[in-house]
């Protein structure tokens, strides 16, 4: 296997870790066919190691697009802590692992939206008791909500931002989101047949 660059989120990919994460993607990497960034999970259009990274000097940016990326920074890790919190809450080992993959993707999004703000630190975001989402249908249904509203987020403030790199990795991004919200909407689908 050729070890390829994510030009979104910057990481390698390689024999070890191409593996990572698959229960985020509708289609699974192979040894020698790499189809998403492990990390991130951005398509294979944006691995590759001979281009550039796709980054921006923060100081190239105006208010609207900072604010945009803070925005997305904090949805991310919003989003990232509650996949963290259901992974504990859930009670099928499958949806657990699930959620557990989507928060370290939803993570990395907020990483990458830090990156290409210059932020200097991640944010510290109030907490919210999860406890509420007492079966794993419920989780999977907040989940496909809030994969739901992170689309249209991306969609709506791509519209807005000053810069073309800004634009194409919230583009990026609204894919991977996308595929995270066709997968849990089919494991709620897979709960209630079981049920």
């Amino acid at each position: 296997m050729e070890q390829l660059k994510c030009l979104i989120c910057g990481m390698n990919i390689n024999l070890k870790n191409y593996r990572l994460n698959e229960n985020t993607f509708l289609e699974k990497n192979e040894e020698e066919h790499i189809i998403n960034c492990p990390f991130c999970g951005v398509g294979k259009v944006y691995l590759d190691n001979n281009k550039a990274l796709f980054k921006v000097e923060s100081k190239e940016l105006d208010e609207e697009t900072l604010k945009v990326l803070d925005k997305a920074m904090k949805l991310e890790v919003f989003n990232g802590e509650f996949y963290k919190e259901a992974s504990e809450l859930a009670k099928n080992n499958e949806i657990k692992e699930l959620f557990k993959e989507l928060s370290s993707v939803e993570f990395m999004h907020a990483r990458v939206h830090k990156m290409l703000g210059g932020f200097k630190e991640m944010p510290k975001l109030h907490k919210p008791d999860y406890t509420k989402y007492d079966s794993d249908d419920l989780l999977l249904e907040e989940a496909r909500k809030r994969e739901k509203h992170a689309i249209e987020f991306y969609n709506k403030n791509s519209k807005v931002v000053c810069s073309n790199v800004v634009k194409e990795v919230l583009k990026a991004l609204s894919h991977v989101e996308k595929q995270h919200e066709i997968i849990a909407e089919s494991r709620k689908e897979k709960t209630l047949e079981v049920t």
